[in-house]
């Protein structure tokens, strides 16, 4: 096999390191961490420019990517460009405009003036060699994003994340940005073991349930159709924020399900390299099986069914929009969208809260504050109102799962020590004579302070 330019290969085997054996791992991490200390010198301002780089190597070959990615994923193009790779080039912006800030050294101020000469400082270190492990909801995003930070926090990468072709080409862009090559390296196999040469691994999250739309009373009906078939169709129901359930309260909005099946009858289902394509094929024949299932044990189907696109491989759904009791428990993993009418609001939020911690919960109603309270009442770890997506991190939290805090402290050298053996005579009553007067009853402060004066003075004079 002929690497692709910048490929790294194992300095042992010679294997190409782009697509690793499970044996290959140790000679990858093994080069990883002969490089990854220089790069840890670089200052956090230096490394970002090459995340601003990287995000222009991403928009270079957006179209390409577009198109790689399509034809490997089965997502739309479409889609991929407007939700996953633009997603990231924003993303990688904001890591290198905020990132260094957030990987600056803090001081910890001390509020004492006995402590004055000192100093505390936090200090982001970087975690080593870091582990990126999948599968992951979004096929570059979150790949691509979550590698830039913990190459910002000064790591080197072992990519076992996302789709193979995506993780190779996440690399390419990486190394027209001119990180090393032995930086970030894709391993396609033995993800398992990352934990057994990895200083840490982080696992990229994918939800394990889809999400709800809940729909209240003054709810925008229009926003409230878009945002269902957008959050129920789009990349054929498997995109992070994927949603297959919407409940109305009670007569909230009279006709949703039939408009949300009127919209998504106008989507179109082909190619996914067709820039016109709207959703694609299902990732597996077990996924259709299971929205064949659902479908026939609705009670109400609008739309659905297989649908033959002549000349390509896989399998193709057109969207559903149903009701039925048993996929609204447990949506099918794919373009379906189960609708349920709750008789009340009470009944509604309580039906929307059943999905637990899983899938991202939107809510939809004319008065904003009281959608805000209900959301800080749901048990949803992603709660929106006025709009259905999966909240990023800020770029402060995602840098935390890259990188080693540690404290440091440094006082002069003339400093009165802190604690001292043998005790110095008065030393213990000056120390609570001090605490008393700081943080003791009222009453006691001043009656402490004059009883403790003497010793305090002789406290503060004292030198190490």
């Amino acid at each position: 096999m002929t690497p692709e330019p910048g490929e790294l290969r194992a300095p042992a085997t010679g294997a190409v390191l782009g697509v690793l054996a499970p044996v290959d791992l140790a000679a990858a991490a093994a080069a990883a961490r002969v490089a990854q200390p220089l790069w840890a010198l670089l200052p956090p301002a230096a490394r970002a420019r090459y995340l601003r780089r990287a995000a222009v190597a991403l928009l270079d070959e957006l179209d390409e990517l577009a198109d790689r990615l399509a034809g490997e994923t089965g997502w739309p193009r479409s889609h991929l460009i407007v939700s996953e790779l633009l997603p990231a080039v924003r993303g990688l912006h904001a890591l290198a405009r905020d990132g260094p800030a957030a990987l600056a050294d803090r001081r910890l101020h001390a509020r004492m003036a006995a402590l004055a000469r000192r100093r505390s400082l936090l200090l982001q270190a970087p975690a080593g060699l870091v582990g990126l492990r999948g599968p992951s909801a979004s096929p570059w995003f979150g790949p691509a994003v979550e590698t830039a930070a913990a190459l910002l926090a000064g790591n080197g990468v072992l990519l076992a994340a996302g789709d193979p072709l995506a993780a190779r080409r996440l690399r390419a862009v990486f190394l027209r940005a001119g990180v090393p090559g032995e930086l970030l390296v894709p391993v396609t196999e033995g993800a398992r073991l990352l934990d057994s040469v990895c200083d840490r691994v982080v696992d990229l999250p994918r939800p394990t349930r889809m999400g709800t739309l809940l729909v209240l009373r003054g709810a925008p009906r229009a926003a409230v159709v878009e945002a269902a078939v957008w959050a129920a169709f789009a990349g054929s129901g498997r995109h992070p924020a994927a949603a297959g359930r919407l409940v109305v309260a009670g007569s909230a909005a009279p006709g949703l399900a039939g408009a949300i099946a009127q919209a998504a009858a106008r989507l179109r289902v082909g190619d996914p390299r067709d820039p016109a394509t709207d959703v694609g094929p299902l990732a597996s024949p077990a996924d259709l099986r299971a929205v064949e299932d659902a479908l026939a044990g609705a009670r109400a189907v609008r739309g659905g069914g297989r649908v033959a696109v002549p000349g390509l491989e896989g399998v193709y759904c057109a969207p559903a929009v149903l009701d039925s009791a048993a996929a609204f428990a447990a949506p099918p993993p794919g373009p379906v969208l189960t609708v349920v009418e709750a008789p009340d609001q009470p009944s509604a939020i309580a039906l929307a809260a059943s999905g637990g911690r899983e899938g991202v919960v939107s809510i939809w109603t004319g008065d904003r504050e009281q959608g805000e309270r209900i959301a800080r009442g749901l048990p949803a770890a992603a709660v929106c109102v006025g709009r259905h997506a999966l909240p990023a991190p800020a770029v402060g939290v995602r840098l935390a799962r890259h990188v080693a805090p540690r404290r440091v402290e440094t006082r002069a050298a003339r400093t009165p020590a802190a604690m001292r053996l043998p005790a110095p005579a008065g030393a213990v009553d000056a120390r609570a004579a001090f605490h008393e007067a700081l943080h003791g009853r009222e009453a006691r402060r001043w009656p402490a302070l004059r009883r403790g004066a003497v010793a305090l003075l002789r406290a503060a004079t004292d030198r190490a």
